[in-house]
């Protein structure tokens, strides 16, 4: 608890750069925060091949080949899918003028790279009068580029300038070696889709590396190696229409989810301030406020995009601000009611709480490295918000709120909160074997009847039918959901429809919408009869309707599933180290949120909730939740462990459960009542989301009182048996961590 005015300083510092960065006074015209699609809108790019019926394969390629640049571009949140037989659709977020033309250029770009030497009768040809009847057969095509980057060449004795460095693979070196150490003194073309880019006189033999000069500028030579690194489209793609959308998410649930929003915060301070008091109640607030500016400064900072996946992982760090606070504030009470001032009760409080704070937030930032690493798109937007938010969040718990209390605090002896009650006596553990068996029934139960009925998908990973209409601009998208759940097709609802209307008004008072569901291709003649009813149904006139391939490709699915393993792996190799040699804490919090995973599964599949993007996002945090939750108690249990000396372990975990119990209580409080607002204000497109929110939640506070810690104590005693029974010598030190 410091009162450093250099601590004052880096606050004040930091509060001025986000409010900058957010502000951005040096370019008024760009806006404080980017929001990704679902939110605001963007642009929305059809690419037809201009091979007719290409096979499915290449145009699967194509999609993803065209995903992987849109992102290494760095465009936050694109998304990307087939449509028919013949076309890629690509719809980006809140792109600049200049932005929108270099990304329309750089994604349907074929890039066929190839390396060609100049015939000996033009060897004298300066490049830019080079034609392609000037170049011997080609010798080499970008497939033999494993890596390339852009650089600014300032060294002495070669030309300045951009270039792009790259890479040849491994296998391809000897060859390209042999290639170009029997053509030195002799030039070598490097084109790029029919376009001589450079030719240099060949110096000597080039194995593993070279460069490409002659480049215009540094932003066309990023552009260069991100398609030499995403490599060359398997059909030639060119731009059918480029249209400006709306938020996918549609503007009734923005709404209605902005509504939640401010409910929910308002509900969340007037909690902490009636629980906390004035003054310690206004400082959390205080924090979770400094906490989502910070946030909100580094993305703007950062130039990311803010969706709805991403709000999931703000959520859950803004839970994060206000359980470190909590945990804080409640050492705190328990030192004044222990006699101490409120000085001394806030240094111990403080001091108390840190390895805990620590601990619960290190392990929710490897999660985010692992979603970061293995993912794209709005995955990985949830994984940079929640680590951003984690940092934000440690930062206010453990420097911003002491020191700001240490101002306003004063040095009397008014307290200032009121001391909140003790929790005495309860023996959980005792109480837990029917709690963990019907608990323990129910996961396994969940994960085979998860196994057989199988998850709802929502079109964002299987795929569906998109329609095209023209409706009447008095036609909202709460109109059209109403309309579509009228028309009774079976398995189709309002509440599952992703709608997006165009941002042009025709002069005739009509505006483009497009209307995504889950009918398939299997029946194009149900889905004409769909179109063609529903424009009816709404006033309007049936464009042209569609398949439609999942905006969630194979390799992101992968990602999503190796991240979550390895995030759990990380956690359990993490936790060990820090508990060591009680390693059994480590496994039994990793199985307490494998079972809350497992329990919201098996609910969204027997309510039939779409299983889409945005749950993901909200089982993430689900696992960051019961991560946290279950860690503060380990914490507690290994700080008794060292303190208390005269009790059995079985009543140390019972004491821990009850000194966290008011703690547990106030986080999922104030981290439910948000949720609650969103559930019953964010309308019927929301309902998915805050249902998962709200499911796992309540899971993971049951599991870390109910779960983890008759787990630890039947571990415990395990060890201890074995110990006594001479079967495991080594066991009598893992029982006295």
């Amino acid at each position: 608890m410091s009162r450093n005015p250099f601590t004052g300083i880096v606050i004040l510092a930091l509060i001025v750069a986000s409010v900058l960065y957010l502000w951005k006074p040096w370019n008024t015209t760009e806006p404080a925060l980017r929001l990704g699609l679902d939110l605001q809108g963007g642009l929305r790019v059809t690419l037809v091949s201009d091979t007719p019926n290409p096979a499915s394969e290449d145009l699967a390629t194509a999609r993803n080949i065209v995903e992987n640049r849109v992102n290494q571009f760095g465009v936050s949140e694109a998304v990307v899918s087939t449509a028919g037989n013949d076309k890629v659709v690509v719809e980006l977020p809140g792109l600049t003028t200049d932005d929108q033309q270099r990304a329309l250029d750089l994604i349907g770009q074929q890039a066929v790279l190839e390396f060609r030497i100049v015939k000996s009768a033009s060897n004298a040809l300066p490049t830019e009068a080079l034609t392609l009847d000037d170049l011997e057969p080609v010798a080499f095509t970008g497939e033999i580029v494993s890596t390339a980057s852009a650089q600014f060449q300032q060294v002495p004795g070669a030309p300045t300038g951009p270039v792009v460095v790259f890479e040849i693979r491994p296998g391809d070196a000897q060859a390209f070696g042999n290639f170009t150490g029997g053509n030195v003194s002799r030039r070598m073309a490097i084109v790029l889709d029919g376009r001589i880019i450079t030719a240099p006189t060949l110096q000597s033999r080039i194995s593993d590396s070279g460069q490409i000069t002659g480049i215009g500028t540094l932003d066309e030579a990023s552009d260069i190696a991100v398609v030499l690194r995403t490599g060359s489209l398997p059909i030639s793609l060119k731009v059918d229409e480029v249209r400006s959308i709306g938020p996918t998410l549609g503007q009734d649930s923005i709404t209605k989810g902005t509504t939640a929003a401010i409910v929910g915060g308002a509900l969340v301070i007037l909690a902490v301030l009636i629980y906390y008091g004035p003054l310690f109640g206004g400082v959390l607030a205080f924090g979770v406020v400094l906490a989502m500016l910070f946030i909100f400064g580094v993305l703007a900072g950062l130039g990311a995009a803010l969706t709805l996946p991403g709000l999931a992982g703000l959520v859950l760090t803004i839970g994060s601000a206000v359980d470190g606070t909590v945990i804080s504030f409640e050492r705190i009470r328990e030192e004044l009611r222990g006699g101490r001032g409120l000085k001394a009760a806030m240094k111990r409080g403080f001091e108390h709480s840190l390895s805990a704070i620590i601990d619960a937030n290190v392990t929710t930032v490897l999660a985010a490295l692992a979603l970061y690493q293995y993912t794209t798109g709005p995955v990985r937007g949830f994984a940079i918000t929640l680590a951003i938010g984690i940092v934000a969040s440690v930062f206010v718990n453990v420097i911003v709120v002491p020191y700001v209390l240490g101002l306003l605090a004063g040095n009397g002896n008014r307290t200032y909160m009121w001391r909140g009650f003790t929790v005495r006596g309860i023996k959980f553990v005792e109480n837990a074997r029917f709690f963990v068996s019907v608990t323990a029934l129910l996961a396994i139960a969940s994960l085979i009847y998860v196994g057989v009925v199988g998850l709802k998908m929502s079109t964002d990973f299987t795929g569906g039918s998109s329609v095209q209409l023209e409706v009447p601009v008095t036609e909202s998208t709460a109109d059209i959901r109403a309309a579509i759940d009228d028309l009774g097709f079976p398995g189709v609802t309002g509440e599952g429809a992703a709608i997006v209307e165009d941002a042009e008004v025709t002069a005739g008072g009509t505006r483009q919408v497009s209307v995504r569901i889950g009918l398939g291709n299997e029946s194009q003649t149900s889905t004409d009869d769909f179109a063609e009813r529903l424009a009816t149904a709404v006033g309007g006139t049936k464009l042209a309707s569609d398949f439609v391939g999942p905006s969630v490709g194979a390799d992101l699915r992968r990602g999503a599933l190796m991240s979550v393993f390895m995030s759990l792996l990380l956690v359990l190799l993490y936790l060990a180290w820090r508990f060591w040699p009680n390693w059994m804490v480590a496994l039994a919090v990793v199985v307490a949120t494998a079972h809350d995973v497992a329990i919201t599964l098996g609910i969204q599949a027997l309510f039939g909730i779409e299983f889409s993007i945005p749950v993901l996002a909200a089982l993430l945090f689900v696992v960051g939740y019961s991560l946290n939750d279950s860690i503060i108690i380990a914490d507690r249990i290994r700080e008794n462990v060292r303190t208390v000396r005269d009790r059995p372990y079985r009543e140390l975990v019972n004491l821990a459960v009850n000194q966290t119990l008011t703690r547990t209580v106030a986080t999922a409080g104030t981290t439910l009542l948000p949720v609650i607002a969103l559930l019953i204000f964010g309308g019927s497109t929301l309902n998915g989301f805050s249902v998962t929110l709200l499911v796992g939640i309540a899971v993971g506070t049951f599991s870390s009182i109910f779960l983890l810690s008759p787990m630890l104590v039947w571990a415990r005693e395990w060890q201890q048996a074995q110990a006594g029974s001479g079967k495991k010598p080594n066991a009598r030190r893992a029982a006295n961590a």
